[in-house]
């Protein structure tokens, strides 16, 4: 499924009961990521952006993209969607424990890869903030991430969805 197709599945389109993964995690889950896995499970959600321009980035960041000439072609993202609803969220747990090789990026649920010509960037959303970022860790500042915050793609799934093709 094409995530411009995605986003026209409305959120809470499958009934889910986040209660296993909030209390794995010890917190409650965001309305953007809970929005995410009610609208369908068993595919990957893949599309191209309009245009990498479009994206909001902060001050210390504004010329990453540019700096890489990315923003030339489109560019790709893929989401990594659980296959059945039975495992929901075991795959939640594993979103916000598996991609950090140990360093504590806060509370960020890794949700898919954007594949750019200078390699591959998680796609995260920040159960703290409901907002849709990434990071590039190889650029990156491991250690505390607060301090290095990489970029912001939209302030929610549901604006993050529709700046695809």
């Amino acid at each position: 499924m094409k995530i411009a197709k995605l986003s026209q599945v409305k959120p809470n389109s499958n009934l889910i009961d986040f209660s296993e993964a909030e209390s794995a995690l010890g917190f409650q889950l965001c309305s953007s990521i809970k929005s995410l896995y009610t609208r369908v499970y068993g595919c990957n959600g893949e599309g191209s952006l309009k245009s990498l321009m479009t994206i909001p980035q902060n001050n210390k960041w504004d010329t990453w993209f540019s700096f890489n000439e990315t923003e030339r072609d489109r560019n790709e993202f893929f989401l990594e969607m659980p296959h059945s609803s039975q495992v929901v969220n075991e795959f939640i747990i594993k979103g916000f424990l598996e991609w950090t090789g140990g360093n504590d990026f806060g509370r960020r649920m890794m949700i898919g890869n954007l594949l750019i010509n200078i390699g591959s960037i998680p796609i995260l959303i920040n159960n703290d903030t409901n907002q849709v970022e990434w990071i590039d860790c190889d650029y990156g500042h491991f250690e505390v991430y607060e301090e290095n915050p990489n970029g912001v793609f939209a302030n929610s799934i549901d604006d993050f969805l529709k700046m695809f093709v």
